[in-house]
């Protein structure tokens, strides 16, 4: 289902089972679809049976006795499946009452729609859940060991065979559900992680929890490790050979896998040549290999705060496939004569050999762009400005300036917090990044050419009308307003707020809200475009190394270069392949959130009785989350340690008021805590509220 799509199926269920007029619909989807795109959408939508449209031309959902299998997912003691392409919960009802578990893939019947809600039955299991659960061994009542896992948290015990050492109680470990009980499930432990609040116990629980993996197949290691050292002279005479032209990398310090390099000269015409070089992980993971079959499972690299999970295994992602310099290596090219104002004249595309003459990390990069000096100096000079000139260009065509923040850490040798940092991005990454947009931006448009050709695109959705209505009237609080009468009137508006933001306290606040309003960007083979970035044709392609669809990529244009058939000729295994990475994306984000999360809990275990300052970045019916201002760590002020009154929230989660006192907190106040405890199982921080806007609170 296409993008636009799902959005229009969840811009229906806002009235359950009741119909809609056109002209209703219009003015809720806008400006997210315009009339000609709606009415085409709609026409799809009754064609393939998910809508019914009456004799007055008026729509309703068709989803009443639809049965469908899922996976089952739980949220406290509810159990939901997702309706399949749509982030739309059919909710089922009691787990623990419905004898399922999160994991577990069961078949679903819908039996009724209400506004934003859908319920459904469960129908039958189809397959038990292979998932792992984490949690510590601990000693019933009755003697009986079980384990209670914290993540996610489930509110409910597994108990353990009769046959588990006691010894064990107090250890984490990971269990795997075996069977229901006549009460609690039973689980067998799979693998003992230590004793908790241990740093390597910690981060293999994540590992764990999110069902990641630190170890590769024997076949994809015997694989990898057979693969020649050498290029063949054969494979050499086949390609573009780019190794007299400077090339050099430019990558985080403790980078392993330099799958990225530029390379530069002035042609005697005066234009620049600008060549954008990927290894060529195409040449070396053949389809169907066991080094791709473990790749497609893996999805992406995954980066936790003290390792990397790499998607291939390190004989490719940090040796074959690395640009390291002074080594021949191979790769896939995008190299583009520009003018003086970033302006492309000419564009080549194919498989090359190249041999980076420098790694840089990104602070050396920066040093010499400040400097000014040293041998790499006016090539850094030059790139930047292009780079620079192709960033205004890309938002005077609609990209968004939003820029999300990365926490990093300083380890001591116990790997413990000593301090943390915001990473600064400056001009050295900002080169790197345009002229990566812009490779996976004429890659795109190329593909999109070859007329039938199924193509995997990197797209980004217009927010969706009850989100830009919820940030509008956030907004609205500070004191800001939000054009939204169509997509370019929307992106100039976002824009100039950054602009009128900038420096301001609620800065950080209203930009995480923004941000948070718009939806994810993701995979599929139905282009609608990338609206954060401006543009109309975007995929991935310049890190196959780390991201599963960039080697697809590759090996597409691979076989449109080289005229040979389409490696994936219908759309079937490309739609599949995009809903898979999309979700191993999600699932990285989490585990690399949740590492970051346990670092945080760390450092403030070292803070508790003492007064820090944050922020209120969320606001629920239970009370308030601060985001503290110097760990960025979030942490909970609960509503029952609030002065005594009986409070609201609003309908959006902006604010929470005092029905008596009329005492309001809103998103984005200053707030003064004090930190209480830290619950390293559930990862939540306990704070109170010390100072609201520089008041004290009594």
């Amino acid at each position: 289902m296409r993008p636009t799509t799902a959005a229009l199926v969840t811009l229906l269920l806002q009235k359950g089972s009741k119909k809609w007029r056109f002209s209703q619909l219009l003015e809720k989807a806008r400006p997210l679809l315009d009339e000609a795109a709606l009415t085409l959408e709609l026409e799809a939508l009754v064609e393939s049976g998910w809508l019914l449209r009456d004799a007055k031309g008026r729509y309703a959902l068709n989803l009443l006795s639809r049965t469908f299998v899922g996976t089952v997912e739980t949220r406290y003691e509810e159990a939901y499946v997702l309706l399949p392409d749509l982030s739309v919960r059919v909710l089922l009802g009691d787990f623990r009452r419905l004898r399922v578990l999160p994991g577990d893939q069961v078949e679903v019947e819908i039996y009724a729609l209400y506004p934003e809600q859908v319920l459904g039955r469960l129908v039958r299991k189809v397959a038990p859940s292979t998932r792992t659960f984490v949690g510590v061994v601990e000693e019933g009542r009755n003697r009986r060991l079980y384990v209670s896992p914290r993540q996610p948290p489930l509110g409910i015990d597994f108990q353990l065979p009769k046959d588990t050492p006691a010894d064990l109680v107090g250890q984490k470990v990971a269990v795997r559900f075996l069977s229901w009980g006549l009460k609690y499930p039973v689980a067998e432990i799979v693998q003992v992680l230590g004793a908790p609040r241990q740093h390597q116990t910690e981060i293999h629980a994540i590992v764990l929890e999110f069902g990641l993996s630190e170890t590769f197949s024997p076949q994809a290691l015997a694989e990898a490790e057979a693969l020649p050292a050498h290029i063949p002279p054969e494979e050499e005479a086949q390609r573009h050979d780019f190794r007299d032209v400077p090339t050099f990398t430019i990558d985080p310090e403790d980078a392993k896998d330099f799958d990225d390099a530029l390379s530069f000269r002035t042609l005697p015409s005066g234009l620049y040549e600008v060549g954008v070089h990927i290894a060529d992980v195409s040449y070396y993971v053949r389809p169907g290999s066991a080094l791709d079959q473990e790749a497609y499972v893996r999805g992406t690299s995954v980066y936790l705060v003290d390792r990397t999970l790499p998607m291939l295994p390190p004989r490719l992602s940090a040796d074959l496939c690395s640009l390291r310099p002074d080594e021949d290596r191979l790769a896939f090219s995008v190299v583009m004569q520009m003018d003086a104002q970033a302006r492309i004249q000419s564009l080549w595309m194919g498989r090359s050999i190249i041999r980076s003459r420098r790694r840089f990390t990104y602070e050396e990069a920066q040093a010499v762009l400040e400097s000014g000096q040293g041998p790499w100096a006016e090539t850094l000079r030059t790139l930047n400005d292009l780079a620079k000139k192709l960033h205004t260009r890309r938002m005077k065509e609609g990209g968004i300036r939003f820029e999300t923040e990365e926490i990093r850490f300083v380890l001591d040798d116990q790997l413990r917090p000593l301090r943390l940092y915001v990473k600064q991005r400056k001009d050295a990454h900002k080169l790197i990044e345009e002229f990566m947009l812009l490779a996976n931006r004429q890659v795109a448009q190329f593909l999109t050419q070859q007329k039938g050709l199924p193509v995997i695109y990197r797209v980004h959705d217009l927010p969706k009308p009850d989100k830009l209505k919820a940030l509008q009237l956030f907004l609205e609080g500070f004191g800001y307003r939000l054009d939204t009468r169509s997509a370019r009137s929307l992106t100039r508006s976002l824009n100039e707020l950054i602009d009128q933001i900038e420096g301001q306290p609620e800065a950080h606040i209203i930009q995480a809200v923004a941000i948070r309003s718009l939806p994810k960007a993701l995979y599929t083979p139905h282009n609608i475009g990338h609206y954060g970035l401006g543009f109309t044709h975007y995929t991935h392609f310049t890190s196959p190394i780390r991201r599963y669809p960039d080697l697809l990529t590759h090996r597409i244009l691979a076989a449109v270069l080289e005229g040979s058939p389409a490696p994936y000729p219908h759309t079937s295994f490309l739609e599949e392949a995009c809903r898979h990475c999309s979700n191993q994306e999600k699932r990285a984000e989490q585990a690399e959130r949740a590492s970051i999360r346990y670092k945080q809990l760390e450092y403030l275990a070292q803070m508790e009785g003492k007064l820090l300052e944050g922020l209120i970045v969320g606001i629920e019916t239970w009370g308030l989350y601060i985001e503290l201002t110097e760990s960025r760590a979030e942490g909970l002020v609960s509503i029952r340690t609030l002065p005594s009154d009986l409070y609201e929230r609003d309908e959006y989660g902006h604010t929470l008021k005092g029905r008596y006192t009329r005492r309001q907190y809103r998103l984005g106040d200053p707030v003064l805590v004090r930190v209480e405890g830290i619950d390293f199982d559930r990862r939540l921080v306990d704070l109170s509220l010390i100072q609201h806007q520089g008041e004290p609170i009594t």
